[in-house]
């Protein structure tokens, strides 16, 4: 269980911040936040991209979350693989962005 708790830190860590960049939108252009090219064509588009990935962010974390605090109660050895959660933590970072990037696209077609 003492392998698991960094992983379980990290994911509370990362769910606090964006559940904060949730009710506290960043400014544009700020170093947080999330920049891309579709994000930064409009007010409007920066501030769905940002709500859009906050949330995002919150459910993928919180299941990483619950599958690390899960492996560490019931010994679950697959669950406690630090190999498999930072497998985990990547992919739901690249599922995150190319999701933001997807509803961009759709809500915000270029002209």
């Amino acid at each position: 269980m003492t392998d698991n708790m960094g992983f379980i830190t990290a994911y509370a860590v990362i769910l606090i911040i964006w559940i904060y960049q949730r009710v506290r939108v960043p400014k544009m252009h700020s170093f947080a936040g999330y920049m891309s090219r579709r994000a930064i064509q409009s007010e409007e588009a920066w501030r769905f991209a940002q709500n859009f990935y906050s949330m995002f962010g919150i459910e993928v974390f919180t299941i990483l979350l619950l599958g690390a605090i899960a492996g560490g109660i019931f010994n679950i050895a697959g669950l406690q693989s630090v190999n498999l959660q930072a497998v985990a933590l990547g992919i739901g970072l690249i599922i995150q962005n190319v999701a933001t990037e997807r509803e961009l696209k759709r809500a915000f077609p270029k002209k």
